[in-house]
């Protein structure tokens, strides 16, 4: 493998990864609260208050007030890279994701305030190595797999794309809202590769960090026929991010590859289509129906996954309220990654496969202020083999809970 190559198998992980993969596209996550979490279908509600992320027009259908919402969703994330000659090598970091909405909803007109996850979300340890180190390792020494996995190596990555979003929404009658929001994403992504007893390097340590920020708006609009239809409609511009990389340690590995401190390579965080529509099948059941497209193809991206093709999510889920106090909830969540499977290769650290997902949960609410929300999903993917022989594997489980409060 040339210096080019090498340079790019190391650090093109920090221009796209993005742990936990839980729906969404590529770079593009979806699991921003809890109340996603026991659906995975929220692009048409117009209940609570994480709506101002996912349908928000649809707060000119809530009642008049003030709602504060807080939420934390645990993700227990099972990657695996199984390589030949060397086994599987796979990692169990788990991620705690915080959700922040806000909202005051006057009759004609609603203001919001969110801070949550977009993109990114976690950290992975892979504490015998992966596919990314072996790959590196193997070139580097130019050994067979074997041999590079036998040497004592580990993979830590990180990254957090954070969005913090203003915005509103106006009622254009009781059929049409309109929505506008002014997106800020502050994003960071870390990687450290550590080998031990190297042939002419000895211990090496490579560790990096990519930093970027970036402005995006988000509109919406929400049309609700009558008492049993809603539908829901919001877009995301992309966000430019153009990232600066800093090396920690390592630089004079990095510096054979072609890389220094200072670096940097435009990385968007796409836009996207949010689509849902919800029907009351009786007072107290009901269905929604989602479809979220991401425009990957027009994102500029100077590495990584460049070339990728479009990726989408589409769900179904259904809500039975059996009082004023408890509600429950099902969903289900297909989300198909338009990548090639030379092009896991990419990105081991989080092997980018199709998944399905399931969810249910609930939501208690004791009073008229307060309500209570809980859930639970599981992903499953399909295993892919790239033409080395090597299998990319990638299981997510999760639980959330959330904390409405309503003011007068």
């Amino acid at each position: 493998m040339n210096r080019y190559l090498l340079g790019l198998s190391l650090t093109s992980t920090l221009a796209l990864i993005a742990p936990p993969l839980l729906a969404g596209g590529i770079v593009n996550k979806q699991n921003m609260s809890a109340d996603y979490m026991r659906t995975l279908n929220r692009q048409a509600a117009t209940d609570y208050a994480d709506i101002a992320v996912f349908n928000p027009a649809g707060m000119m259908k809530m009642k008049t007030g003030k709602y504060l919402k807080l939420d934390a969703q645990f993700l227990a994330k099972d990657y695996a890279n199984s390589i030949p000659g060397v086994g599987e090598l796979y990692q169990d970091e788990y991620s705690i994701v915080p959700g922040f909405f806000a909202i005051h909803k006057e009759d004609k007109w609603a203001g919001y305030i969110t801070a949550n996850l977009v993109g990114g979300g976690g950290k992975v340890d892979y504490k015998s190595g992966n596919a990314r180190s072996v790959l590196i390792l193997s070139n580097l020494l130019n050994v067979p797999f074997s041999v590079a996995g036998s040497f004592p190596q580990r993979v830590e990555a990180e990254s957090i794309y954070f969005g913090y979003t203003i915005g509103g929404a106006y009622a254009v009658n009781e059929t049409v809202s309109l929505s506008a929001g002014l997106r800020y994403v502050s994003a960071y992504k870390k990687y450290t590769l550590s080998a031990i007893g190297l042939p002419v390097f000895g211990n090496a340590v490579t560790e990096l960090r990519d930093d970027a920020d970036g402005w995006g708006g988000i509109f919406g609009a929400n049309i609700s026929p009558n008492d049993h239809w809603n539908i829901g409609l919001r877009y995301e511009t992309a966000t430019k991010l153009d990232f600066e990389l800093d090396v920690h340690q390592g630089a004079s590995l990095l510096a054979l590859m072609g890389y220094s401190d200072g670096r940097r390579e435009r990385e968007d965080l796409p836009a996207l289509l949010g689509t849902g529509v919800s029907y009351k099948i009786l007072d107290n059941l009901k269905v929604d129906a989602s479809f979220i497209y991401y425009f990957e193809e027009n994102a500029e991206w100077e590495t990584g996954f460049d070339g990728a093709g479009d990726s989408y999510d589409a769900g179904l889920s259904l809500e039975y309220r059996f009082n004023r106090e408890w509600m429950a909830s099902v969903g289900y969540l297909y989300s198909n990654l338009n990548i090639n499977v030379e092009q896991l290769r990419i990105l081991p650290e989080e092997p980018k496969l199709d998944g399905n997902t399931f969810a249910m949960g609930g939501v208690w609410s004791p009073g008229e202020t307060l309500d209570f929300t809980f859930g639970a999903s599981r992903t499953f993917c399909t295993d892919a083999t790239d033409s080395l022989g090597i299998t990319y594997a990638n299981d997510v489980w999760s639980l959330s809970c959330g904390l409405q409060w309503k003011f007068r």
